[in-house]
């Protein structure tokens, strides 16, 4: 009997539909809300060693889904059954909880090996790589979302319920992956951590049915209703916008309305996708994705900072593995970045900014080194956010050598933070001064190995107070915290929008260098910033031309605001001292 054959027992629930269940109602450990790849999970660790990570829809067998109920050794190789193809799947019924054995599509993820030159119809074979285990459950989730809309073109798949990744670990010989493809999908989606030396198994829900090559085989289609269905099958997966790299007859589930009959909708043989190793979005679609996230950045952030607090927006709900917080006045939504192990603190109330702000969607795209630091990357984001962002030099001691008697008063007061950096940024911009804005802080997941010596301690002790949801000071000593800021275009919206060649920003004393701009018209801006500065109560200990920003044009010249002025903004916060409002820190 078929794996797939439509008599096996253990399951009656039509597909698509989770069914109920007690949540993690007697499963061993605290669960942990996680969100990889635009996918909710909440992750626990099994008593013996591994990692298991439920979806939503998971989460509702949890008991079921539990390992020693499915995968213990005994249990798992005498009740599983072998599915066809090249790769290690399986169906095995899970064992009875509360009087119920649940039906689960057991496979072994293949990312980091080699793909099978027998497999069939892959326009590129050698660029080809399986997805990786969050990767997969990704694209399937979000195919199921993208076939919600319209009922007669939903387009049925397996649900994602786990990922179950085993304690024990392989000898690189004997995984059969290869540590530069892992490096390669790593590169794809660099906030997943992927052990080359261990499995990564993918639990889904059971489709009952037979694949369209066996019911051809069974003479329930004919060799042309075989070849029409699967084309059908590939059109509805392009209209949607994905394709399966080596899309194939039996990746198509037909469902038996008796022995000698097909399930029909709509007079159409009722059908499903399975097998998502090789499923990626097509190029429109891709492009698609990447432009309706830059366009839905630009609302967001306009709406960030032009909140109105009398008449506040509707926020959509904030999920389990975040946290609203209020530093220093400024208001963030913060979480862990999973793929790192560190924190992140986004600017505003909104958490669907959260996602486009983690490392992984800009530490790896092309970076542009800004003089004078190479601390300092321009760079465009996965979601084509142009930022830049910045290594703190909090706890370090500023250079005075060339400061004169200024440089004691530097001395005085350190570096400030990142939340100081912030917060002055924050409380310039509602003052009207010119500034770029401030997106969200960093803080690494390893510790860094700064000096013991010659190093400033007055921004931990005057944070100690300052704590995360889980009590941990929001300042650590030995990490490293790297603060992200908008790129500044000039003074056109249209910028933003895409709809004009973004202009080219330059610091102030780099314009002078090229002869953009003279000495006298830099030391004007600088006086004049100082001014504007000290008008809303902060003082600018070591304003440099190097601080503030302008912008040339297409045609060579730099931008003029509406007075015809030089259009200029501030874009280093590390030596002001704020003396209103008084908690804008130490100093």
């Amino acid at each position: 009997m078929s794996a797939l054959d439509s008599k096996t027992p253990f399951d009656r629930r039509p597909e698509g539909r989770a069914p109920a269940g007690p949540g993690l109602a007697g499963t061993p450990g605290a669960g942990q809300p996680v969100h990889i790849l635009g996918v909710d999970y909440v992750h626990t660790g099994t008593p013996q060693g591994g990692d298991l990570y439920l979806t939503e829809a998971g989460l509702s067998r949890a008991r079921h889904l539990q390992p020693e109920n499915w995968y213990e050794r005994h249990w798992f190789r005498t009740h599983r059954e072998v599915l066809r193809g090249t790769g290690a799947a399986y169906v095995v019924p899970t064992r009875p909880v509360g009087g119920e054995s649940l039906g689960l599509v057991v496979k072994f993820n293949r990312v980091g090996e080699q793909v099978p030159i027998e497999t069939r119809l892959i326009k590129d074979l050698l660029a080809c790589e399986f997805n990786g285990p969050f990767e997969e459950f990704a694209l399937v989730e979000e195919l199921r979302r993208r076939g919600c809309g319209d009922a007669s073109r939903r387009i049925r798949t397996q649900v994602p319920l786990a990922i179950y990744v085993p304690p024990e670990k392989t000898q690189p010989s004997q995984s059969g992956r290869f540590q530069w493809r892992i490096d390669r999908a790593i590169a794809r989606h660099p906030g997943v951590a992927l052990d080359i030396l261990r499995d990564y198994i993918m639990v889904y829900s059971w489709l009952p049915g037979v694949d369209a090559s066996e019911a051809c085989e069974m003479g329930l289609l004919t060799d042309a209703e075989l070849q029409a269905l699967t084309a059908r099958a590939t059109e509805e997966l392009s209209e949607a916008g994905f394709t399966v790299l080596d899309m194939k007859d039996a990746h198509v589930i037909v469902r038996l309305a008796s022995a000698t009959e097909l399930e029909l909708r709509d007079g159409q043989i009722e059908h499903s996708v399975i097998d998502y190793e090789l499923m990626a979005r097509t190029t429109e679609y891709e492009t698609e994705v990447q432009e309706d996230r830059r366009r839905a950045y630009v609302r967001r952030r306009r709406e960030v900072w032009c909140e109105n607090e009398s008449s506040p927006r509707t926020l959509p709900p904030i999920p389990a593995h975040l946290d609203a917080t209020r530093i220093l006045g400024v208001d963030y939504i913060h979480g862990r970045t999973e793929s790192t192990g560190g924190a992140l603190w986004v600017v505003g109330r909104d958490p669907s900014l959260f996602d486009l702000f983690l490392p992984e969607r800009w530490r790896t795209t092309p970076q542009l080194p800004l003089p004078p630091s190479r601390e300092t990357c321009s760079t465009e984001s996965k979601d084509h956010i142009r930022l830049v962002w910045r290594v703190s030099s909090v706890g370090e001691r500023p250079e005075v050598a060339t400061c004169g008697a200024a440089g004691f008063r530097l001395l005085a007061h350190g570096v400030n933070s990142p939340f100081e950096e912030f917060a002055l940024a924050h409380w310039l911009h509602q003052q009207g001064v010119p500034t770029v804005l401030p997106l969200a802080i960093y803080r690494t997941g390893h510790h860094s190995l700064l000096p013991d010596w010659p190093y400033d301690t007055s921004r931990y002790k005057s944070h100690e107070d300052l704590r995360m949801p889980d009590g941990a000071p929001v300042l650590e000593m030995r990490r490293n915290y790297i603060t992200l800021w908008e790129q500044w275009h000039g003074p056109d919206p249209r910028a933003d929008e895409g709809d004009l060649p973004p202009y080219l920003p330059l610091d102030a004393a780099r314009a002078v260098e090229e002869r953009w701009l003279t000495t006298d018209e830099a030391a004007r801006l600088v006086t004049g910033f100082r001014t504007r500065l000290l008008s809303a109560g902060v003082e600018a200990l070591n304003l440099l031309a190097a601080h503030l920003l302008v912008t040339r044009g297409d045609d060579g010249s730099l931008r003029r605001d509406e007075t015809g002025a030089i259009a200029a903004r501030l874009c280093d916060f590390q030596f002001l001292r704020g003396t209103p409002p008084p908690d804008l820190g130490a100093g």
